[in-house]
């Protein structure tokens, strides 16, 4: 897809607009919502990095957690190391325990996701 966008529109799409995105828009209906939504709530940007900032996962089950984390994110244009870095600092104890021992090093946050998921079901 080619964008005509500018400004703070064009900041809030560019980390989901590329095909290899975590999170990519699926289509142009899908992306215009996604505008909507920040541009009808003009304070939805501050809301969401409080949200964001004060997130942790605690006692809540990972799925639980992850549908929270993904969905603040989509209003913020985060790329994906700093979402990678984030939510090992948001994810509890448990699992960030179990995540300093893995000899896996997770490029891609949809692979750390399922990961956690497993190690969540596991436990």
């Amino acid at each position: 897809m080619i964008f005509r966008l500018e400004d703070d529109a064009d900041q809030q799409i560019y980390a989901k607009h590329r095909v290899d995105a975590f999170s990519f828009y699926q289509s142009l209906s899908k992306l215009l919502k996604h505008l909507k939504e920040i541009y009808e709530d003009q304070n939805l940007i501050q809301k969401c990095r409080r949200k964001y900032v004060a997130l942790k996962q605690l006692n809540k089950l990972f799925s639980s957690f992850y549908s929270e984390f993904t969905r603040i994110f989509s209003f913020l244009n985060y790329d994906n190391i700093i979402l990678m870095n984030d939510i090992q600092n948001k994810i509890n104890n448990r699992l960030q325990n179990v995540l300093s021992v893995c000899l896996i090093k997770f490029s891609l946050l949809d692979k750390l996701k399922i990961f956690l998921q497993d190690v969540n079901n596991k436990q």
